[in-house]
Formats: C-alpha cells, sequence, structure tokens
C-alpha cells in the first residue's frame, strides 16, 4: 500500500517539477529579454520627444506616426482580440476558465504589441505583457504531451508567476500574486508549480542581469529609515488617505463605465485609440512625468523633490489616463503605472506628514509604502503587497508598520465593499466573449479511469471547469454520502463523481473533464430527481 501511495506521489509531482522547470527558464529568458527591449525602446522615445521640443517640424512627424501606430494596434487587435486591454486580467480570466485564448497569437500580439505602446509613450507597463507572455509559455509547455492536457493550467499559472516576478524583481510576490490574485487560494499542486516555476524563472533571470549588467531589482539605492511606534499616528493617517485614494479611484472606474459614451459606429475602437496615441504624443511634449509607465517617475519621486501643486497635477493627468487607458483596451500592463499613482499620493502624503511633525529621512519609506499599499488595495491583494515591500526594500524592520498600512486600506475596501479594477475588467472581457450566449446550468456524472490526472489528487487541489462544484464523490464500494462536499477527499480510479456546472459550451465542458478523469469516461447528464 505504501508502495502504491508512493508511485502515485511521483506521478503527481515529478511531471510538475518537469513542467515548471521548461516553462520557468523559457519564461525567465523571454521576459527579460522583454524588459530589456522595452526599457531601450523607452529611452529612444524620450530622446526623440525632447529633440521635438526645440522641431517643430518633427512634431507633425511624430503626431503622423502616432496616428500609423495606432493603425497597427486595431489591427493586431483585429487579428487577436486576446491581447486587448491589461495583460493581467486577461490572463486572470484564462487561467480561472473563464476566457479562451490562442498562444501564439496572444504571445505575438501581446509582445509586439506592448512594443508599439512603448515607444508612443502610453502610460502602460511591462508586468501586464509580462503576465501574459508568461501565461501563452506555459500553454505551449503545457501541450508537450498531448495526453496530459489537464497539467496546462497549473503551467500556465506557473508562467504568469514567473512572468510578474521577472518583470518585478520581486520573486516571492511572483508567488503570492498567482495564488492571492489569479486563484485567489492556495493548493499544494499549485503551490509547487507555480514556485518551482519562478524559481526557474529567477535563476536565468539573474544569470542574464549578471551578464549583461541590468539591475534585476524594481528600484536600487533605497535607503528605508525603520520607524518608531511613536510614528503608528502618522502611519494610520497614511493609511486612511490611501485607503481613500484606492475607494476613490474604484468609484471613478465605476462612474466611467456606467457613463462612458459607447460609439456605436464599427470605427469606435479606433478612433479611441487614435485619441489615447495624440493625448499621449501632447502630454510627452508638454508633462512628461504624466506618461510612459510611471517607473522613471518613482525613482523621481524616491530620490528628487517635486513641489506639491506639480505632484497634485501629474496625479490627476495619471487619474484620468488610467480611466482613458483601460477603457481602450491599448495593449500594456497598468501594475506599474497604478504603482506610480500610489507613489505620487505618497508623495503628497509625505509632505503633509513633515508639516505635522514626522522627519524628513522618512520621506522615501513613505512613498514606498504607500506605493505598496496603493496596489495592495486595487488588487484586493494584502499579503502580496506586504511582501512586495519587503522584497523592494530588502528590510523586515519595518514589517508591523507596513502590515498597519496595509490592514487599514483592506479594512476601507472590505466596508465599501466596491468591485476591484481587475475583476471589473475581467467581467468586461468575459461580457465580450460570451455576447449573444446563454448559460445552461446542469449536473454531471463520471467515472474515473485508471491513470486519470485527478487519480491520488484531493478534490480541492484539482482545477475544475470555471464555474462547476463537485456535488459528491463515490469511491467504489463506498457512500456517496460521506464524502459529498469534502474538499480533502483523495480521488481513485473507479470513484463516481458528480458536478454542478454552468456552461456555454458543452463540447467544451465534457472536454475538459475528459482530460481530468479520463479519456475513457463516459460523461452523462444527471438528474438529482431522478435518483
Amino acid at each position: 500500500m505504501a508502495k502504491g501511495k508512493y508511485k502515485e506521489y511521483l506521478k503527481n509531482v515529478i511531471p510538475a517539477i518537469i513542467y515548471s522547470v521548461v516553462c520557468g527558464i523559457l519564461t525567465g529568458g523571454v521576459i527579460f529579454s522583454f524588459k530589456f527591449i522595452a526599457s531601450k525602446i523607452e529611452g529612444w522615445s524620450r530622446s526623440v520627444y525632447q529633440t521635438a521640443q526645440a522641431k517643430p517640424w518633427l512634431i507633425a512627424i511624430i503626431f503622423v506616426v502616432l496616428i500609423l501606430f495606432a493603425v497597427l494596434m486595431a489591427f493586431i487587435h483585429k487579428l487577436a482580440p486576446e491581447t486587448k486591454g491589461g495583460g493581467i486580467p486577461r490572463s486572470e480570466g484564462v487561467l480561472r476558465g473563464v476566457l479562451s485564448f490562442r498562444p501564439l497569437r496572444t504571445f505575438l500580439g501581446t509582445f509586439f504589441g506592448s512594443l508599439i505602446s512603448f515607444v508612443a509613450g502610453v502610460p502602460v507597463g511591462t508586468e501586464g505583457p509580462s503576465v501574459l507572455l508568461g501565461t501563452s509559455i506555459g500553454g505551449f509547455t503545457g501541450m508537450i504531451d498531448k495526453r496530459q492536457l489537464a497539467w496546462r493550467r497549473y503551467v500556465m499559472t506557473g508562467g504568469a508567476g514567473a512572468g510578474f516576478a521577472v518583470a518585478t524583481g520581486a520573486y516571492v510576490s511572483g508567488i503570492l500574486f498567482a495564488l492571492e490574485e489569479i486563484h485567489k487560494r492556495f493548493t499544494p499542486m499549485l503551490v509547487l508549480t507555480v514556485a518551482i516555476s519562478v524559481i526557474s524563472a529567477g535563476c536565468v533571470n539573474e544569470l542574464l542581469c549578471q551578464l549583461t549588467g541590468v539591475n534585476p531589482s524594481l528600484f536600487s539605492n533605497l535607503i528605508i529609515a525603520k520607524f518608531k511606534l511613536s510614528h503608528v499616528g502618522y502611519l494610520i493617517l497614511l493609511g486612511l488617505i490611501v485607503g481613500g485614494t484606492v475607494a476613490l479611484f474604484d468609484f471613478l472606474v465605476k462612474l466611467y463605465s456606467i457613463n462612458k459614451v459607447k460609439t456605436k459606429s464599427k470605427y469606435g475602437a479606433f478612433i479611441k485609440l487614435v485619441i489615447i496615441f495624440i493625448a499621449t504624443g501632447v502630454l510627452a511634449l508638454t508633462l512628461p512625468d504624466a506618461v510612459y509607465s510611471g517607473h522613471h517617475l518613482i525613482e523621481e519621486l524616491l530620490f528628487g523633490n517635486k513641489t506639491a501643486l506639480l505632484l497634485a497635477l501629474i496625479l490627476l493627468v495619471r487619474f484620468i489616463l488610467m480611466l482613458t487607458v483601460t477603457d481602450c483596451n491599448v495593449t500594456g500592463g497598468i501594475f506599474i503605472p497604478m504603482l506610480a499613482i500610489g507613489a505620487l499620493t505618497g508623495a503628497l502624503v509625505s509632505k503633509l506628514l513633515v508639516i505635522l511633525g514626522l522627519p524628513q529621512e522618512y520621506t522615501q519609506a513613505v512613498i514606498l509604502l504607500s506605493t505598496c499599499a496603493f496596489i495592495g488595495g486595487i488588487l484586493r491583494a494584502p499579503l502580496t503587497a506586504t511582501v512586495l515591500f519587503i522584497e523592494i526594500t530588502g528590510q523586515f524592520n519595518n514589517l508591523i508598520f507596513v502590515a498597519i498600512v496595509i490592514f487599514i486600506v483592506t479594512l476601507i475596501t472590505e466596508v465599501l465593499n466596491q468591485k476591484a479594477l481587475y475583476d471589473r475588467k475581467l467581467e468586461s472581457m468575459q461580457e465580450e466573449q460570451v455576447a449573444g450566449k446563454s448559460p445552461t446550468i446542469s449536473h454531471f456524472k463520471m467515472t474515473v479511469c485508471a491513470g486519470a490526472f485527478v487519480v491520488g489528487k484531493s478534490v480541492r487541489d484539482i482545477m475544475w471547469p470555471t464555474s462547476s462544484v463537485v456535488v459528491s464523490v463515490k469511491h467504489l464500494n463506498g457512500n456517496a454520502q460521506d464524502s459529498a462536499n469534502d474538499g480533502e477527499k483523495v480521488l481513485f480510479a473507479g470513484d463516481t463523481i458528480i458536478i454542478r456546472a454552468k456552461y456555454y459550451d458543452k463540447v467544451e465542458l465534457t472536454t475538459m473533464l475528459k482530460n481530468l478523469v479520463g479519456k475513457d469516461s463516459i460523461i452523462e447528464e444527471y438528474f438529482p430527481e431522478k435518483y
């Protein structure tokens, strides 16, 4: 018996290790290259805009090129609709099983579409595309053995976490991001797959950074002062203001989505792209801190000193741009731009706190704390935000004070109970995909085949089709009632499983179930009232 259990253990663990290592290595190399190219493109773009300020003829050329960029992006969106909008909500939808995607088109469209955004200066970052690129790489890796396609969503999750980790230089945060934000759950198989993928990607990234002299960290040369208990009052005020800013942003997103004008013309999406590209060009020439990803801006805030009026202006413009970019579905990420909004909020609050008596030496710590707390509130991922602060600063001595601020922000978001930005975006993507279709809810009965993916795994550790619930598990010669709704129940060959599922495509649903319980399993519709 012990020998059989050991074989089942190896059957589950060895594929996870192999898939994850391959996915991690590929993701680490690709995302490093993507970031490296993006940084060079942004530097070149900035120099072109700076040169154009003294050459009016170049300005005219720039705006013609920006319109052409909008045309090109619209063409990419037509060929690969999966590349529209933020990469993180798209990846979340794919990994939760609510959005379909084609890995190759998604990969190519995301890679080149994002570079178009970067060279134009659109306020999007590399982290969202990196997550989607990692998801695509996981999709390729998960198809190595077409007999075991059930591994695919696990490996894709590992790729997404690895993409986030390399993009931010925060590896533990990458693991937590994949679990806390994408799936909102922790299971042994997910933790194993994501952790190995992130570690593999991290090793590749660190090696390539050493070879090229690139700094793998999100920010460098940070000197963070340690807070004291006497500063708790200042931190409570910081938490309240950041929490209020998160709530305001959520409210504006909701208000914008309700009242936005939907152009009936078939060219409406293209017109929006033209508007955002032209607006980006205007701001790049007049207020450059309001465009690009915001990474450069955060470093300026950490090591510079801008006036409160200028900070408020940049914050207001970035707020408006973020709403517009999200609506236009520009290819690119909004994670780092959101960090920039958090940093701007922190820079303004730090000026207030200094007036109230907080020593100037804590300004950098306040800005970083506000940055992480803001993104934690936007994502509703306080654990990821806490670990992100630790990884960015490399210090644990402010942990209790970080927890205080993030707890206050989380409490405010929970009390107000507003929908998170990514959840709202994911809902919009899902509505677009199922437009005109009506869902069906039904029960299905199936038997686990010998050697199936689910054998030896617990119910809760399996990625069942989206919107499906395991109603009962009946062991061979067992009792179904004893195991109903038992997430810890381990499945074996011969078990009879009953699930309740909401679906749009029955063939797609049964295919996913067969990948889990075995190709030879007979899946039949089940009517509880007849049993």
